[in-house]
C-alpha cells in the first residue's frame, strides 16, 4: 500500500482490499443486502457487487466483526481510531487555519 506522512503519523494513501485477515484466514465474501444485514461474523463485498469496476478505487466494504478483529490491517497498522481521526482533523485544520 502507498503511505503518506501527514501530522508525525503515517497513514495508507489507498484503501485497503484485503480478503484476507493477515493470519491468511479468509474473511467471508458477502453479496447479498439480507446476508449482509445478518451476517454475525467477519465479513467484506465490493461496492455494487463489482471488484473490476470499483475495488482498485474504493477498497473492499468491511463490517464491524471484521474491522473489530485486530487482524484486518497488515501486521503494524490498524484501522484509525476517533482519536486518530480527531488528531488528523486538528492537525489538517491547522494547516488551513479553521
Amino acid at each position: 500500500y502507498k503511505t503518506v506522512l501527514i501530522g508525525g503519523k503515517w497513514w495508507m494513501a489507498e484503501n485497503l482490499k484485503v480478503t484476507k485477515y493477515y493470519d491468511g484466514s479468509a474473511i467471508k465474501n458477502v453479496i447479498t443486502d439480507e446476508e449482509w444485514n445478518i451476517v454475525a461474523s467477519g465479513a467484506y463485498c465490493w461496492y455494487n457487487n463489482d471488484y473490476a469496476a470499483y475495488g482498485s478505487v474504493y477498497g473492499a466494504l468491511y463490517n464491524w466483526h471484521t474491522v473489530n478483529t485486530g487482524k484486518l490491517c497488515p501486521i503494524g497498522w490498524h484501522v484509525p481510531s476517533k482519536a486518530d481521526w480527531t488528531q488528523l482533523s486538528n492537525y489538517l485544520g491547522a494547516l488551513v487555519g479553521t
